[in-house]
């Protein structure tokens, strides 16, 4: 019990305040009601940038690559630097445990996004059942 207080109170510590007003896009921790009921959390997320006008293939997303990623404490931090690149639209993907569906938001006028997820640990990496978050400003 001991452990599991600590553990949470290390992810609340150095967790981003994703939960707070003022991030221009998030992704929902919980899957919103039009993606369907009985959903799980948060399980995975995408940056994505694809020319203006050009559909996106949905067998192969163009996902960029994170600018940088490190843990701090029980947390994985995936960081995205990005800009306004002329003819170019972004885009972030919202996946939950137990869909295949997206929750796709538009992100262009950003200037950085944040992934977390609890527990982290150097010997397993992220759990299974990590709570995940993204903001972005």
């Amino acid at each position: 019990m001991h452990r599991c207080l600590m553990a949470l109170t290390v992810f609340l510590a150095t967790a981003p305040c994703a939960y707070a007003a003022g991030h221009r896009v998030e992704c929902p921790i919980s899957a919103p009601a039009s993606l369907g009921a009985h959903l799980g959390p948060l399980d995975q997320v995408a940056v994505l940038s694809e020319r203006k006008g050009v559909p996106i293939d949905e067998t192969a997303p163009p996902g960029l690559v994170p600018d940088r990623g490190f843990a701090r404490g029980a947390v994985w931090h995936n960081i995205w630097l990005m800009g306004d690149e002329p003819g170019w639209a972004h885009y972030i993907d919202c996946r939950y445990r137990g869909s295949s569906k997206v929750l796709r938001l538009p992100a262009d006028g950003l200037r950085q996004c944040e992934q977390t997820a609890a527990p982290y640990s150097r010997q397993h990496g992220v759990s299974e059942t990590a709570i995940h978050t993204l903001a972005c400003d």
